[in-house]
């Protein structure tokens, strides 16, 4: 089970690109969008902190059509995935792998996605405008694992965040990093080129959850892990 943005494809430019057109004109600097403190979160977390920067506060479902509107055309004309994500995709559909995307973005963004993922074949997708408690919460990833028919304790979730890896952990998943990370993992690899279809296996073979591995630091991300 896969976290979309910053584990499969890099939205983050786009989202900081329309988020600092937005708020540029209610007089909030670019300086005041912290893109750390956005990762991972619930979409409507983020945009109630970033409303209340605003000289008058804009409701956030407003906000988030006005960002919508800028991301989803762009979004629209292809989205890069990040290095090895869809050849990991291929090698998990190719050995009968089910797999699960899970993500905190809206419907709207996570089906302006998919197309850029080829022909990745998820056999479930879980949008965070579709669950009632979003990550760090563990109900995305326990609705994706239902729809697998997978037990939890049967399932790999591949996050980047904090707050994912939290929500796969809680879910009683085996948790993978592939960003840097003080939450403990199962495996910590610099990228999803480190994973093979053999590797996941074995973490489930084995039981693991969170071992106390720690994701490589930024300037090793490019490194393959061992």
């Amino acid at each position: 089970m896969f976290d979309m943005d910053g584990t499969l494809v890099d939205t983050e430019v786009l989202l900081l690109e329309a988020l600092s057109a937005v708020l540029a004109a209610s007089g909030v600097p670019a300086s005041a969008i912290r893109p750390e403190e956005l990762r991972g979160r619930a979409v409507e977390e983020n945009l109630t902190r970033l409303s209340g920067l605003m000289r008058s506060p804009m409701p956030p479902r407003e906000l988030y059509a006005r960002v919508g509107d800028r991301m989803l055309g762009r979004m629209r004309t292809g989205v890069a995935p990040l290095p090895g994500a869809v050849g990991l995709l291929g090698s998990l559909r190719r050995a009968g792998v089910p797999c699960a995307l899970v993500s905190s973005s809206y419907r709207a963004m996570v089906d302006a996605v998919l197309p850029s993922l080829g022909a990745a074949g998820f056999a479930a997708t879980v949008a965070g405008d579709e669950v009632r408690r979003p990550k760090p919460d563990p109900e995305g990833y326990l609705t994706a694992a239902a729809r697998l028919g997978v037990a939890p304790g049967n399932c790999v979730v591949v996050e980047d965040s904090s707050a994912g890896l939290r929500s796969g952990l809680a879910a009683g998943c085996v948790t993978v990093a592939v960003a840097p990370t003080a939450q403990p993992v199962a495996l910590a690899v610099a990228g999803l080129t480190g994973l093979t279809v053999d590797r996941l296996a074995r973490l489930v073979a084995t039981g693991s959850r969170g071992a106390g591995s720690r994701a490589p630091a930024p300037a090793d991300r490019h490194r393959p892990a061992s």
